[in-house]
């Protein structure tokens, strides 16, 4: 059986495509103001709001419910609620949290507790965007104002974006370290997906 299996494949290479058009576009759109020519950044705004951005989210619940099926996996992505995953998490901490200074990184392919647990976060910050997002989108009135509970949503998503953008730069900065040390299996998420049609 493969380490990684088919169906993961494909949904991170969806979520590479995804997620990496919402974080650049959230850097140059603007919103569509009443009276004003749309220029492209408007175009921009759109299909943040409404085709990538829902695409995204809901790609994060096709993962999840993927994940949830097979609950071991599912406890390495998120072990807070299980009392095995959690000792197990804390154990993988001790063990590995002082090799990234010594360059001692397990290897990608013993897939530890601490490793699924930093994708889990990553995977629930994405649907933590997703949902304050969505949130907003279906309560701004339509001259562009929010109630309060709108602009609360609305902060907690920009907060949100800078989180994904930091564990965004954290993730790649480990391949890169994996690659350095010579673990060239942490590549393997990026293998050609084996598709059976039959």
């Amino acid at each position: 059986m493969d380490r990684i299996n088919t169906a993961t494949r494909v949904l991170h290479f969806l979520f590479i495509v995804t997620v990496v058009f919402q974080l650049g576009s959230a850097l140059v759109m603007r919103v569509p103001e009443p009276g004003k020519m749309v220029i492209w950044a408007n175009v921009l705004f759109s299909w943040h709001i409404m085709f990538i951005g829902w695409t995204a989210y809901l790609l994060s619940f096709i993962y999840a419910m993927t994940r949830f099926a097979d609950k071991e996996a599912w406890g390495r992505l998120v072990p807070w609620f299980s009392k095995k995953h959690r000792a197990a998490f804390y154990k993988s901490a001790r063990e590995e949290l002082p090799g990234i200074f010594t360059g001692k990184l397990a290897l990608p392919e013993k897939r530890t507790a601490l490793a699924g647990a930093m994708h889990g976060l990553g995977f629930l910050t994405l649907i933590a965007l997703g949902t304050t997002g969505a949130y907003v989108m279906n309560g701004v009135r339509s001259d562009g104002s929010m109630t309060m509970d709108m602009l609360f949503m609305f902060n907690l998503h920009e907060f949100f974006g800078v989180v994904i953008y930091v564990f965004i730069a954290c993730h790649v900065s480990m391949v890169l370290y994996h690659l350095l040390l010579g673990h060239k299996r942490v590549l393997d998420i990026f293998e050609r997906p084996n598709i059976r049609w039959k």
